[in-house]
C-alpha cells in the first residue's frame, strides 16, 4: 500500500517577503563565490572523457562559474533566453555537474576494465600456448607471475611495463612457435595500443594546463626542483622569471572571461616562442601568472632575458571580438643561489615581481642585487 506524504496546511504569507538581512546577503554572496570557485577548480583539472575533450569541459565549467558570479547566460542558453533577465539556474547546474561526474566515473571504470580484460587475456593466451608444447620456461613463469601481481596492484605503469616485458620474453624463448606467437602478439598489440593511447592522453592531460597547453603547476614544481639539483651538481647557473599579466582583472571585467582566456593563451604562446630552448621551461603558475625556468643563465644574462620576456608580451595584439587588445606584464627575476631550495627561489622571484608591479608595472625587477629595488626595462 502506498502512502503519500501529507501536504502541510497552507500558511498565510504576506504579499512581499521581507528583504534579507545584511548578514544573510553576505552569507549568500559567500556561498555563490564558493560554488563558483569549486566550478573553476573543476575547470582547471578537467580531463578527456569519452568524446569530450578537456578544453571543452573546462570551458563549460568556466561558463557555469561566470553564470553564478555575474549572471551571464548559462551554457546551452538560446538567444531568446539570453535576451531575458538572467536568474541563477541552480537546477541546471546540479544536473550538469552530476551528469558530468557520472560520465567521468563510467569512462574511468570502462578504461580500467578494458585494460584488465586485455591483460588477463594475454596471461591466459600465453599460458595456454606454453602448456600446449609443455614449455614452462622458468623465466616465462616468473614474468607471468610478476604480470599477475601488477594486474592485482592496479598500477598503470606496472601493467604497461610488465606487459612489454612478457612480450619480449616470449619472443626470446619461444622462437619455434613464432607463427602462433606473432598472430597472438598482433591481436594483443592492437588492444594494448588503444589502451596505451588512452592512458598516455590522460597522462598528458594531467601534466598540461588545459587552457594554455603549457606545463601546469605540478610539473613546474617537480621540474624546478630537478633543475636546481642538476645546476648545483654541475656548477651551472639557473634563472627563474615570474611573469604576471598587468591589469588582467580589468580585461575580464570589461571584455568577459572568454576574452581573458584569449589573452592568457596569447601570452602563453608568446612566451613559449620567446624561450624555445628544450632546456628551458615555460609553465602556467596559476591564474594570470607564468613561470619560466632558464638553465645556464646567470646574472649577466638575467636582465636581457627579462627584457626579452617583456618585449614578447608587448608585441602581442589580441583580437577579442569588438577590440584588439595590447597587454603588458610585470616580471620578477631571481638567479639561483648555492644551496637555495626551489621554495626559496620562487619566494625571491615573487617578491621581485611584487616590486615590479608596485613600481608601475610593464617592467622587471632583479631580486639579486637588492630585492626591494625596481629597475625599469
Amino acid at each position: 500500500m502506498f502512502w503519500r506524504k501529507r501536504q502541510p496546511e497552507p500558511v498565510e504569507r504576506s504579499e512581499e517577503a521581507p528583504p534579507p538581512s545584511a548578514d544573510q546577503a553576505a552569507e549568500l554572496e559567500a556561498a555563490v563565490e564558493g560554488a563558483a570557485e569549486i566550478l573553476r577548480a573543476r575547470a582547471r583539472y578537467a580531463f578527456f572523457v569519452g568524446d569530450e575533450d578537456a578544453a571543452t569541459i573546462s570551458a563549460t565549467f568556466e561558463r557555469w562559474a561566470s553564470h553564478l558570479l555575474v549572471r551571464s547566460p548559462p551554457p546551452g542558453a538560446s538567444r531568446e533566453d539570453a535576451a531575458l533577465p538572467v536568474t541563477r539556474d541552480w537546477r541546471g547546474l546540479v544536473h550538469y555537474v552530476s551528469g558530468h561526474a557520472r560520465r567521468e566515473q563510467e569512462w574511468v571504470h570502462g578504461s580500467v576494465r578494458e585494460m584488465r580484460e586485455a591483460i588477463f587475456a594475454m596471461v591466459d593466451a600465453l599460458g595456454r600456448s606454453s602448456c600446449a608444447r609443455g614449455q614452462h620456461d622458468a623465466l616465462l613463469r616468473n614474468r607471468l607471475a610478476t604480470l599477475n601481481g601488477a594486474v592485482q596492484s592496479g598500477s598503470v605503469d606496472a601493467l604497461k611495463r610488465e606487459a612489454l616485458a612478457v612480450a619480449a620474453t616470449v619472443t626470446a624463448i619461444m622462437e619455434e612457435q613464432r607463427l602462433l606467437a606473432d598472430r597472438q602478439a598482433r591481436e594483443l598489440e592492437a588492444r594494448l595500443h588503444v589502451l596505451t593511447e588512452q592512458l598516455e592522453q590522460t597522462r598528458r592531460e594531467g601534466e598540461t594546463d588545459p587552457l594554455t597547453k603549457l606545463a601546469n603547476r605540478r610539473v613546474f614544481d617537480v621540474s624546478l626542483t630537478r633543475a636546481l639539483a642538476v645546476a648545483s651538481a654541475v656548477g651551472r647557473p639557473l634563472t627563474l622569471l615570474m611573469v604576471d599579466v598587468d591589469h588582467f582583472k580589468q580585461v575580464n571585467d570589461e571584455h568577459g572571461h572568454p576574452a581573458g582566456d584569449k589573452v592568457l593563451r596569447a601570452v602563453a604562446d608568446g612566451l613559449a616562442r620567446a624561450f624555445p630552448r628544450c632546456s628551458d621551461m615555460v609553465a602556467r603558475y596559476g591564474g594570470e601568472e607564468f613561470a619560466i625556468v632558464l638553465t645556464d643563465a646567470g646574472a649577466h644574462e638575467a636582465t636581457s632575458l627579462a627584457a626579452r620576456c617583456l618585449d614578447a608580451v608587448r608585441a602581442l595584439r589580441i583580437d577579442v571580438g569588438l577590440r584588439v587588445l595590447a597587454v603588458t606584464a610585470s616580471v620578477g627575476v631571481a638567479v639561483a643561489r648555492p644551496g637555495e631550495s626551489s621554495a626559496e627561489l620562487v619566494a625571491r622571484a615573487d617578491r621581485a615581481l611584487y616590486n615590479a608591479k608596485r613600481g608601475g608595472r610593464d617592467r622587471f625587477v632583479d631580486a639579486s642585487p637588492v630585492e626591494d629595488t625596481s629597475r625599469a626595462a
